[in-house]
């Protein structure tokens, strides 16, 4: 396992059981359209590993994300639309039952076999099936982008009563400015909220202590988005790392999957 705020390896977890399709799908679930603006996912399954990757619509957040452990069913390349559907669905009360069941259900294409659909079932034999994007449909209308890499200038673990307090001053001030700027002032990470040329209303908050690095571009992220990834991340562990170069990344780590989110900065 990787402690993302070293970059040192902190020990090795096997993960060796066996993980249950029901708990893939709900983790995967949570982590793209529980964030209320990931709606398509494309799924590549290997004899390795089972990755996922998305981009928002508006192209303003990244995710590369990997399962701990390799999920034979998910094998290929396929896609997962209409998320929040399938969203819907899997948080029907039938399906959070202990003997409900979420299958999948794969099919030969082309010669190659390749998951087709998702179904669920109850003890009592109710159904629904949720239906993949073929690899044909992905390739020609999903699009995705995998992160190169960035020198991280500050690397930090946010606090729960930090992302509220966060939250409660956002709300405030979305009329105002739907973005932030980061900067550092010794060892404090600086949010400035309403910052923008000419702007009447301001705000300035101590988001963590103790920050080693620096942040001098003055570079602006989308706040909603920001914001319901990091109340996302509170759940399990969560690390935010931001670079000088323009890019802030969020990663969390479910105990299911690591799911990286990275927003290139907007454009000044």
């Amino acid at each position: 396992m990787i402690n993302y705020l070293t970059g040192h390896r902190i020990g090795v977890i096997i993960y060796i059981m066996e993980i249950k399709m029901k708990d893939v799908v709900l983790d995967v679930v949570k982590h793209t359209a529980g964030l209320g603006f990931i709606e398509s996912v494309k799924v590549t399954g290997t004899d390795e590993e089972t990755r996922i990757d998305a981009m928002d619509t508006d192209r303003t957040v990244i995710l590369n994300a990997k399962l701990h452990t390799q999920v034979p069913d998910l094998m290929g390349e396929f896609g997962m639309g209409n998320l929040s559907f399938l969203n819907g669905i899997s948080h029907l009360p039938n399906y959070k039952e202990d003997d409900a069941t979420i299958k999948v259900v794969r099919r030969d294409r082309n010669g190659e076999e390749q998951p087709e659909n998702l179904l669920f079932e109850d003890a009592n034999g109710n159904t629904d099936t949720y239906r993949f994007m073929s690899k044909q449909i992905v390739e020609q209308q999903l699009k995705t982008a995998v992160f190169k890499g960035a020198n991280w200038n500050v690397t930090f673990q946010p606090t729960k009563q930090k992302v509220s307090e966060l939250t409660m001053v956002a709300s405030i001030y979305a009329t105002i400015d739907p973005t932030f700027k980061v900067k550092t002032e010794g060892t404090d990470l600086i949010i400035l909220i309403g910052a923008g040329a000419g702007a009447s209303h301001t705000g300035r908050r101590v988001f963590a202590n103790n920050i080693e690095g620096k942040l001098t571009e003055g570079w602006s992220w989308p706040l909603n988005q920001v914001l319901s990834i990091l109340k996302l991340g509170m759940s399990g562990i969560c690390v935010v790392q931001i670079s000088d170069q323009g890019a802030l990344q969020i990663i969390i780590d479910s105990g299911i999957g690591a799911y990286n989110y990275i927003l290139p900065a907007l454009a000044r």
